[in-house]
């Protein structure tokens, strides 16, 4: 979790400009609630509203045995698949740019999590660390609304906008615990002979 929430903002951050955008991985309401009206920069939020999570594969979920051959133990690690389905929004006042900033967000948006623009492999290739990153399953949806419930400023905003992402993760290995005893070598009896 924390590592996916941390490449999705960093993703985002880096393919917009944070000068007139503001990236936030939680619903903004209370920087809304809180006066700081009008908006600066225009914001754009990531809301998990779900996350799904179960083992991989069939069996019992191991992923890798972690064989030590000094110790001659191993020590397994299991492995899950997340799905996590993020609110999407964004939020523009007058002062941060209005209709305008909220329309280039979203085709900003689309151009990162978009299966059919290339996001897929975009973001793919910008959070694989060597062993894996988030895959994109669906960015959809979007629509327009005015709202002007916040301190009489009128709020340009997108809502009911959804990116549901895959991500697979693993136990981590116990430092302080010891590891499985490993069979290494069957020696059978030196005089049997098996006639046949």
């Amino acid at each position: 979790m924390e590592t996916t929430l941390r490449v999705l903002k960093e993703y985002v951050q880096d393919n917009f400009n944070t000068r007139i955008y503001d990236i936030v991985m939680e619903f903004p309401g209370s920087i809304v609630d809180s006066g700081k009206m009008p908006l600066k920069k225009t914001i754009i939020h990531f809301e998990l509203d779900a996350l799904d999570s179960g083992p991989l594969g069939f069996g019992d979920g191991k992923f890798a045995d972690n064989y030590d051959p000094v110790l001659q133990t191993i020590t397994p690690q299991y492995a899950t698949v997340n799905v996590l389905t993020f609110d999407v929004g964004v939020w523009a006042s007058d002062k941060s740019g209005g209709t305008t900033m909220r329309a280039r967000a979203r085709q900003q948006l689309e151009f990162l999590f978009g299966v059919n623009a290339g996001g897929l492999t975009r973001l793919m290739e910008y959070s694989d660390g060597g062993d894996g990153g988030l895959e994109i399953l669906s960015f959809s949806g979007g629509r327009f609304v005015l709202d002007t419930s916040a301190h009489d400023f009128r709020l340009y905003r997108m809502v009911d906008c959804q990116l549901i992402l895959r991500v697979f993760s693993r136990t981590p290995i116990p430092a302080d615990e010891p590891g499985q005893p490993t069979i290494e070598d069957v020696i059978q009896a030196p005089n049997l002979t098996i006639i046949g």
